[in-house]
């Protein structure tokens, strides 16, 4: 059994430590969380800037040559949008310390390295060095340039723009790719600032890491920035959609894509989080889920189609990869299927299903250090931190009734084609 500590070690800083000797690596999330503002741009390129260099390590070479110097270190930097959040994430996975030679302190090595990152980065005179700077800006772009070639992304991209549009969630690409190429070193410096003195921050560690010297060492990062303040990201949760809208663009591909955006009626993330989370599996989950047996498997009307739930925005998406002609059949269909859940004519086996599904994922969530912070990281802003086995408890406890009410207030809000052309690839 894990012993898990989780404490606030300085204003906006939040430490879980997750102690477990059963693994033969350590792994630690270093967490940054701010609004999604017109500083994404700039966050977007910060996030790699920072995982590729620092003042003591300015060169890729010199980076990753100390990342390796820690037992080969598998060390990475991310940014996504989580609601209408943004988080920047710093993390690392390493052998544990009894795997050292002559008793040698890895997971210390690590957590300096880490504090180097974030407190020593590549800087001089209120500028981040404008060769690395426009190396990065690159970097980015070519990312953004790689999603609009992935088309299934692509598809649920757009809808989220156009869907919520007049929300923070609804990510302007177009936008967001002039504003990269808008940045320089100083802009990028002044949005580092900003996250050090805004952000709230969850730091995640599991393995064998000692929890009393990360507390001392971050604690002490952080206690030491001036002018901390702090926000927390609110996000805009819409209940209802009052009417259907729909779009459609044409691209060379070979296979067309149907997303539809569904309006869940949760008021916030916590707000029957487990029921809504089994009644969209039954709807569009794993293959036991209507959508899949019906849609795809009994009328053959798609290549794929499944939902999921984004819990901290309230929103379902529904994707399908279907050919042009059956873009009308799949969505009658779907629109049925939705029917079926709002009228609780879903079977026993499907709900049986389902929760045991979801029961044995999340009872496994301790299966690597990785996974361990992947699912205690998703909760830095839940008021109760749950364990694996308590959230499978959650989802146990979830009756047929509750999932036919949430499956009521569910709205469709917007459909979004992305129609194929001639001679296109997927």
């Amino acid at each position: 059994m894990s012993n898990i500590g989780y404490e606030e070690i300085a204003r906006g800083v939040k430490l879980m430590c997750v102690n477990s000797g059963k693994f033969k690596t350590n792994c630690i999330y270093l967490d940054f969380y701010m609004p999604i503002t017109d500083s994404l741009a700039a966050q977007y390129v910060l996030s790699s800037l920072m995982g590729h260099s620092s003042e003591r390590y300015p060169t890729l070479k010199s980076f990753n040559a100390a990342a390796e110097s820690l037992y080969g270190a598998d060390f990475d930097s991310s940014v996504a949008t989580i609601g209408e959040k943004t988080r920047i994430r710093f993390s690392v996975e390493l052998p544990d310390d009894r795997f050292s030679l002559d008793g040698e302190k890895i997971s210390q090595k690590a957590v300096d390295f880490l504090a180097e990152i974030i407190k020593n980065p590549c800087c001089k005179d209120g500028h981040f060095d404008e060769e690395l700077a426009e190396r990065e800006i690159r970097f980015t772009l070519e990312n953004i340039e790689a999603e609009k070639n992935d088309k299934r992304a692509y598809a649920v991209s757009r809808l989220r723009q156009l869907m919520c549009s007049d929300e923070p969630y609804g990510i302007d690409r177009d936008k967001l790719e002039n504003n990269v190429r808008g940045l320089d070193g100083k802009k990028l410096f002044d949005a580092y600032g900003e996250m050090l003195k805004k952000s709230s921050v969850f730091i995640t560690a599991c393995g064998t890491v000692d929890a009393q010297m990360l507390k001392r060492k971050f604690s002490g990062l952080f206690s030491g920035i001036s002018g901390r303040e702090p926000e927390k990201p609110e996000t805009i949760f819409i209940e209802k959609a009052d009417r259907v809208r729909y779009f459609k663009e044409t691209m060379e591909l070979s296979q067309a894509k149907l997303v539809i955006g569904l309006r869940t009626g949760m008021k916030d993330s916590a707000d029957s989080y487990y029921a809504y989370r089994v009644m969209t599996d039954i709807f569009g989950g794993g293959p036991y889920s209507r959508l899949f047996m019906n849609v795809r498997e009994k009328m053959s009307l798609c290549y794929y189609c499944s939902a999921r739930l984004i819990r901290d925005k309230g929103i379902i998406f529904i994707q399908s990869g279907i050919e042009d002609e059956n873009y009308q059949s799949a969505l009658d269909e779907i629109n049925a299927q939705l029917e079926i859940m709002k009228k609780g004519e879903f079977t026993d086996s499907e709900f049986d299903s389902s929760v045991c599904a979801l029961s044995d994922a999340f009872s496994g969530v301790e299966d690597s250090p990785a996974a361990v912070c992947s699912y205690y990281s998703s909760q830095a802003f839940d008021s109760e931190i749950l364990t694996g086995s308590e959230f499978a408890e959650k989802l146990g406890s979830v009756t047929r009734e509750q999932v036919t009410a949430c499956a009521q207030k569910v709205t469709v809000d917007s459909v979004y084609l992305l129609s194929n052309g001639e001679n296109g690839d997927e």
